[in-house]
């Protein structure tokens, strides 16, 4: 079995390098697709790993279209089994890609798996969908889950994905150019009959960017909440989600005000659709 990993970079050029770094000491015999969504000039980091394909955009096109430009590049290499979706600041710190792709044996089903992330001093145990508010809330704790966890959302940010449910349901939709994408995702493989797992035999630290900040996160969450709603009303999601959109997120909005600075608009937290 062998893996693509799909990197996106946005923001600071350093901060792509160090992933690299750091993956280069974990990526063994699979590939790595680096998609450029800003004007910089990101030649150089081909080098840190070898084979490594860039592909340059004009513009930013969010974080679905260019995971999809990923996909695409991809999928033409026929020995390519897996995908993983891999944030620019995250780090495989503990475990490998073998313990990851392992989960696919021990469980026939299995579309998705995570690593457990970790955030600062907690851990990602994965998230739990609310079809009455169309949210997703994720379980952190201060240590990391003792066996495999079947879940019902794992993030964007450390996403490994088998080829066959890619051809099965499709890539990510695009219609969210930002935040619930993933989400999206998710219950699309679970309704196909997949099911998605966290492995406690793989830490990945992830960073949240300075940059980010509360009226940025909100702005996007806050459109692309809006799009979840409206593609998954009466069947996945109730009425009662468009509450977030006509009065919570309005209000987050508003406190975010209060706050200085945009973020870049890929520079996100990607552990979960919650604020």
């Amino acid at each position: 079995m062998r893996i693509a990993v799909i990197i996106l970079h946005f923001g600071l050029i350093k901060t792509t390098k160090k992933c690299l770094q750091d993956l280069s000491k974990k990526i063994g015999e699979h590939k790595v697709v680096l998609i450029n969504n800003t004007q910089d000039d990101i030649s150089g980091l081909a080098k840190i790993i070898n084979g490594t394909k860039i592909i340059n955009n004009e513009t930013n096109i969010g974080f679905a279209g260019g995971v999809n430009q990923g996909l695409k590049y991809a999928s033409k290499d026929k020995s390519i089994t897996h995908y993983f979706l891999m944030n620019n600041d995250l780090s495989i710190s503990f475990g490998s890609f073998a313990q990851l792709l392992l989960t696919f044996a021990r469980f026939p089903k299995c579309g998705i798996v995570s690593p457990v992330l970790h955030h600062g001093e907690v851990y990602d145990w994965g998230g739990k969908y609310n079809k009455w508010s169309g949210m997703v809330k994720h379980k952190n704790w201060p240590n990391k889950p003792k066996t495999t966890q079947t879940v019902g959302h794992v993030a964007g940010a450390a996403m490994l994905m088998s080829r066959e449910l890619v051809e099965k349901i499709g890539m990510l939709d695009e219609r969210f150019f930002l935040y619930f994408e993933d989400l999206d995702f998710c219950l699309r493989a679970t309704n196909a009959g997949y099911t998605i797992h966290i492995n406690p035999d793989v830490v990945a630290d992830h960073e949240v960017s300075a940059g980010s900040n509360l009226f940025g996160r909100t702005k996007y969450q806050w459109a692309s909440h809006f799009k979840f709603v409206n593609k998954h009303l009466f069947k996945l999601v109730y009425p009662t989600a468009y509450i977030y959109d006509l009065i919570i997120y309005p209000l987050w909005l508003l406190k975010g005000l209060t706050l200085k600075g945009e973020p870049n608009p890929q520079t996100q937290r990607r552990e979960g659709q919650t604020l």
